[in-house]
C-alpha cells in the first residue's frame, strides 16, 4: 500500500513537471527557431556582407585564435561556447525548474549569444542591435518556458560573447571597450594588470 502511494505521488509528480502551457511550448519553438537562426544567419553574412573590422592575420597557433577569416572566427566561437556549456551542463548539473537536469547553463543562450556577438564584432552595431534583440528574446524564452532560470541565461550569454574573443593576447575590444596591458591613456584607467580604456 506505502508503495503504491509513494509510486502514484512519483507519477503525479513526474506528469506536473512535464505540463506546459500552450503559450510556453509557442515561446519555446519561437526561442529554439531563433537559436538557430542567430549562427545561420552570422554564417551567411560571412559570404554576403563586408567586415567592419576587417580580418588581420596573427602570428602563432592561428586556428586557435581569433582574427583568422569570419567563417574561422565564427566557427572558434561556436566551438568555444559549446565545448565550455557542454563542460559546465555535466559539471554543475542543476535542476532545471521543469524538474529536468543539465540547467546551468542554458545552451540556447550561449549559441544565440555567440551569434549575436559574431555579428556585432564583425558587422557593427547597426546588424549587432536586432542580432542582440533576437538573443535576448531566445534568453526570455528559456525561462517563460519553464526550462531554465534567469542566472542559467545569463550564464549562458556571457559564454556565448565572450567565446568571440582572445582575452589572453595583449590587447583586446570589446565594442568601445578596449581591454590590454601598459601605460594608460588620458580617457581611461588601470588596474593591476589591465588597462581599461573608452575608444572615441
Amino acid at each position: 500500500m506505502g508503495c503504491a502511494l509513494v509510486g502514484a505521488l512519483l507519477s503525479i509528480q513526474a506528469s506536473a513537471q512535464e505540463v506546459q502551457t500552450a503559450h510556453q511550448r509557442h515561446v519555446e519553438h519561437a526561442g529554439t527557431a531563433l537559436m538557430l537562426a542567430l549562427p545561420a544567419a552570422a554564417l551567411v553574412a560571412t559570404w554576403t556582407l563586408d567586415s567592419e573590422e576587417g580580418s588581420v592575420a596573427q602570428d602563432g597557433p592561428h586556428w586557435l585564435s581569433m582574427g583568422g577569416t569570419p567563417r574561422h572566427d565564427l566557427v572558434l566561437a561556436l566551438a568555444r561556447a559549446g565545448i565550455t556549456t557542454g563542460v559546465l551542463k555535466y559539471t554543475v548539473n542543476e535542476t532545471r525548474p521543469n524538474g529536468g537536469a543539465h540547467s546551468f547553463p542554458s545552451g540556447h543562450a550561449s549559441a544565440a549569444f555567440t551569434g549575436a556577438e559574431f555579428i556585432r564584432k564583425e558587422y557593427g552595431w547597426g546588424w549587432g542591435v536586432p542580432a542582440y534583440v533576437a538573443a535576448s528574446f531566445v534568453a526570455w524564452s528559456r525561462v517563460e518556458a519553464d526550462k531554465h532560470y534567469t542566472h542559467d541565461v545569463l550564464a549562458g550569454a556571457a559564454i556565448g560573447i565572450l567565446a568571440n574573443h582572445d582575452f589572453w593576447h595583449r590587447e583586446t575590444r570589446v565594442g568601445q571597450l578596449r581591454f590590454g596591458s601598459g601605460p594608460v591613456a588620458s580617457n581611461g584607467f588601470v588596474v593591476p594588470g589591465l588597462k581599461l580604456e573608452l575608444i572615441h
